[in-house]
């Protein structure tokens, strides 16, 4: 126990040694843990969009007044649709239905200026799996529209596909960032160290020759790293939860099954230690081998 005080003890008076490159070290672990952060609660959104709406139709396609009040002609033109070889599923909405769906969307204030249903009967079609894509869709609208009884025919999805491609190239270009920005973390981390090794040479020079452990000369650097990194992933969580207070009132999901709050919370803790270890055990082990 008294030899771990020591540890703490020289550890945090390392602070001191180098207190502008530890400040440096720490703001920049609590900078990029919580963009970081940010990062993943992004793709959580984005993933439950599309998650959410992956159950919308992929085809609409409108109906003429005049095939939708003709059962038997939108019964025949609900057996060709069925029958091409893209389709899963076919669901009629009629008007009523229509006009049901925009009430519960804006409010009934907007229908009220007209005196008839102004919304067209329409065709929800869905694809089988293999052809839920933009080529997919494309394809269907081509063969549908020569159909009589359709006014117009709309890929519903188109949006969630740039979504998707939003997403990738989102991760990708946060995968880049966050690399540069860890390589940077860690010269930061290892630097403040290296300059508190230089501020304490004299010390460690006379510790080698009454024959101190390299264990017992290490530990205190290897921990004055550690707590860098503990003392910015803190700075995150706190900043990470002044924002989830503050955006309160926006349809934010900050945890899902899968990524529960406390579990990011400790995953932060845990990366900051982490750095701080790994970028002071390369300090050490450079300069005091």
């Amino acid at each position: 126990m008294r030899l771990l005080y020591y540890f703490l003890k020289e550890a945090v008076r390392g602070f001191y040694q180098a207190k502008l490159m530890t400040v440096a070290s720490i703001v920049s672990i609590a900078a990029s843990l919580f963009f970081t952060s940010l990062v993943v609660f992004a793709l959580i959104n984005v993933q439950n969009l599309i998650n959410r709406t992956s159950e919308l139709a992929d085809v609409a396609a409108y109906l003429s007044d005049d095939i939708a009040g003709d059962t038997i002609a939108l019964d025949e033109l609900l057996e060709k649709i069925g029958q091409m070889q893209q389709v899963d599923t076919v669901i009629v909405v009629s008007k009523d239905t229509a006009w049901e769906r925009f009430a519960a969307l804006y409010g009934n204030e907007i229908l009220e200026s007209v005196d008839d249903n102004p919304l067209p009967a329409s065709l929800e079609i869905f694809l089988l799996k293999q052809y839920q894509s933009a080529e997919g869709a494309n394809l269907l609208q081509q063969n549908i529209k020569s159909l009589p009884g359709i006014e117009s025919v709309r890929y519903s999805r188109e949006w969630i596909d740039l979504v998707e491609k939003f997403r990738w190239y989102f991760g990708l270009v946060t995968l880049a960032f966050l690399t540069i920005m860890f390589v940077v973390l860690y010269f930061l981390v290892s630097n403040s160290i290296k300059l508190t090794i230089y501020a304490r040479n004299e010390l460690v020079r006379n510790m080698h020759l009454v024959g101190a452990t390299r264990l017992f000369i290490n530990m205190p650097f290897i921990l004055e790293g550690m707590l860098q990194g503990l003392a910015g992933a803190t700075i995150c969580v706190i900043m990470l939860l002044i924002t989830k207070g503050s955006l309160a009132h926006m349809p934010i999901i900050w945890e899902t099954e899968s990524f529960s709050l406390i579990k990011i919370i400790t995953g932060i803790f845990s990366i900051g230690v982490f750095f701080g270890w790994f970028g002071s055990i390369s300090a050490v082990r450079k300069f005091l081998v």
